[in-house]
């Protein structure tokens, strides 16, 4: 079996860093030897340290890396010593430093993952890098193939990008439930206040700002409901001062970052998703397989993963009024339990993580995925 490299330097959590811990395990399992190259300090480096799978610290701090001759030859005669076959990079400084050393090292397949759903730039080192020691690029959606195709169709191979949507684990999501766990005890919330939650990071991305904003028209129509905005992010005091100015303080609570999502998932009554851009939004698939009705903006990604109509309702972006209008409608629907299990079914249907995984092997070791 193939020796496999994850490269990824980020420090946070986010959806790149679930992805490379979750594949690593499974193909871990599947007999690939794996190792998970990351920051000793970050979260990605101590899960896959603590499930038991061999780590190497790297330290990636910027683009600039591969100017360091050290750095570089370092990392070059580790991948050679340890012969490397397949190298996995999430990160743009992990693509510029991760596909020199690759291809110095003579890796057989170099394969970026992209799951950003923003152009890449046209640039003479860019066109080098994909063109030249990047084998494969792994896309998290069709929305994500054309965005990388932007501005780079004129030089790219298409051929060369292949679509692998992140896949979902719905027995693991299942045995996190706390069935124990009460959220609406936690924060004072009456059984009968229809509950809505809103899960990410606090950034300019993700959209709360058109969420609050809409919350002040939905409690002009509807009063018995309260909003838990989920999650940390530079956004926090600018979003709790815009609760505060709007007068929305009996509506909206903020919870800080949680660990029992999957708990809170099935206690809401739905999901508000208000993300400006995404890639394949993890978000989105967990709340499908856990049945839970969703609004979210019908940005070309989350559309691409979810049925208007069937199993949610989607909105206009940064469009306020009508991120209420469909946040009433689902508050009125009484069939609303009906978009949950057909998205349910969808991501048994669609979005199984083994499968999704059958389809990276087949990439990995037959090259005509």
């Amino acid at each position: 079996m193939r020796k496999i490299f994850f490269l990824n330097s980020c420090r946070e959590w986010g959806g790149g860093e679930k992805w490379t811990f979750e594949t690593a395990q499974e193909l871990a399992e599947r007999g690939y030897e794996v190792v998970v190259g990351s920051v000793k300090e970050s979260e990605l480096f101590q899960r896959a340290k603590a499930a038991g799978l061999e780590t190497k610290a790297v330290s990636v701090k910027n683009s600039l890396s591969v100017l360091n001759p050290v750095k570089l030859f370092s990392f070059v005669n580790y991948l050679r010593d340890e012969t490397i076959e397949v190298l996995f990079m999430n990160l743009s400084q992990d693509l510029k430093f991760g596909g020199i050393v690759g291809k110095i090292a003579g890796v057989e397949r170099i394969i970026y993952r992209r799951g950003l759903a923003i152009p890449i730039r046209d640039r003479f080192y860019t066109r080098f890098l994909l063109n030249n020691c990047i084998t494969d690029i792994i896309a998290n959606s069709y929305t994500i193939k054309k965005t990388i195709l932007q501005n780079t169709a004129n030089w790219l191979n298409e051929n060369k990008i292949k679509v692998i949507y992140n896949g979902i684990k719905i027995k693991e999501i299942e045995d996190k439930i706390n069935y124990q766990s009460n959220i609406r005890k936690e924060f004072n919330i009456k059984a009968d206040t229809l509950l809505i939650a809103s899960i990410g990071r606090l950034n300019k991305q993700k959209g709360h700002y058109y969420l609050i904003k809409a919350v002040k028209l939905i409690k002009k129509e509807i009063e018995n409901f309260k909003v838990l905005i989920i999650g940390k992010g530079d956004l926090e005091f600018e979003l709790k001062k815009q609760v505060e100015d709007l007068g929305l303080s009996d509506y909206v609570i903020f919870t800080g970052f949680r660990e029992d999502v999957f708990t809170i998932l099935h206690q809401i009554d739905f999901l508000v998703h208000t993300a400006l851009w995404e890639g394949c939004p993890n978000i989105i698939l967990e709340t499908m397989a856990m049945a839970t009705p969703i609004v979210a903006t019908g940005i070309p990604s989350v559309s691409e993963i979810m049925i208007d109509k069937e199993t949610g309702y989607l909105t206009e972006s940064e469009n306020v009024e009508d991120i209420a209008k469909m946040v009433i409608k689902m508050i009125r629907n009484f069939d609303k339990k009906q978009f949950g299990q057909k998205a349910r079914e969808l991501i048994e249907r669609e979005f199984d993580f083994k499968e999704k995984l059958n389809q990276l092997e087949k990439l990995i070791e037959e090259n005509n995925y």
